[in-house]
C-alpha cells in the first residue's frame, strides 16, 4: 500500500453534529457546531470549537451558559439549515419546542440528548474559540435507554465528517465490539 499525502486540513475522524443554544438579546438562538469533544471525565467537561464569526458566541460570553443538543437523523435537513442561517437574519428558535434547565440555556425537545454546561474558559485562536464549558446537567429521551444506559443504535445521532470541500452527515452503521474488551482475546504474541 502506497501512502499519499493529503491536505492538511484534512479531519480524518467522524465527529457529533450538534446544535449549540444560548440566549442572544433576550432570545434563543441556535447554530450547528461539529466540532466538539468531551476533553474531561470529572468534571465532565466538553469542548466546542466556534468561528470568530458566530453570532452565538456572543450569547456564550454574556451569559457564561450553553447547551449542547444533539439532534437525531430524522433532523438533519434543519441541523443544516441551522449551520448555514445566521442567527443575525434568521429566528431559528421558531423551529423547535424549547425547554429550559438549572442553567437556563435554552435546550431543544425534538433532540436525542440535551446537555446544559457552564463555561469555564474561552481560548482565542486565529479564526476560533475554544468554548470549554462544564455540564451542569444531561437529558435523554426515555426511549433511547437500554437497560438504564443510553444506546447509540437507538438514539441514531448525526455524524459529521469534515472533509474539507466535501463535508458529509453520516449515521452510525453497526457495533463492531465493546471497547476495551475485544482486544482482550488476542493473545499477546498473536499482536
Amino acid at each position: 500500500m502506497t501512502k499519499i499525502k493529503v491536505d492538511q486540513k484534512y479531519s480524518p475522524y467522524q465527529m457529533p453534529s450538534v446544535i449549540i443554544g444560548t440566549i442572544v438579546d433576550e432570545k434563543p438562538n441556535f447554530m450547528l457546531c461539529t466540532w466538539v469533544s468531551r476533553v474531561n471525565r470529572n468534571p465532565p467537561t466538553w469542548m466546542a470549537s466556534i468561528n470568530r464569526k458566530h453570532y452565538t458566541m456572543r450569547g456564550v460570553r454574556e451569559n457564561n451558559v450553553f447547551s449542547m443538543n444533539f439532534p437525531p437523523t430524522e433532523l438533519v435537513r434543519v441541523a443544516d439549515y441551522i449551520g448555514t442561517n445566521s442567527g443575525r437574519d434568521v429566528d431559528k428558535s421558531t423551529l423547535f419546542s424549547i425547554f429550559y434547565g438549572e442553567t437556563k440555556a435554552p435546550m431543544i425537545k425534538e433532540c436525542i440528548f440535551n446537555m446544559e454546561l457552564t463555561v469555564t474558559e474561552i481560548i482565542e485562536l486565529q479564526d476560533h474559540f475554544i468554548v470549554l464549558g462544564e455540564a451542569a446537567t444531561s437529558y435523554i429521551d426515555e426511549e433511547n435507554m437500554t437497560d438504564n444506559k443510553p444506546d447509540m443504535k437507538l438514539m441514531n445521532p448525526i455524524i459529521y465528517t469534515g472533509a474539507e470541500k466535501r463535508p458529509t452527515y453520516w449515521m452510525l452503521g453497526e457495533k463492531l465490539g465493546d471497547a476495551f474488551q475485544i482486544g482482550k482475546e488476542l493473545d499477546r504474541q498473536e499482536v
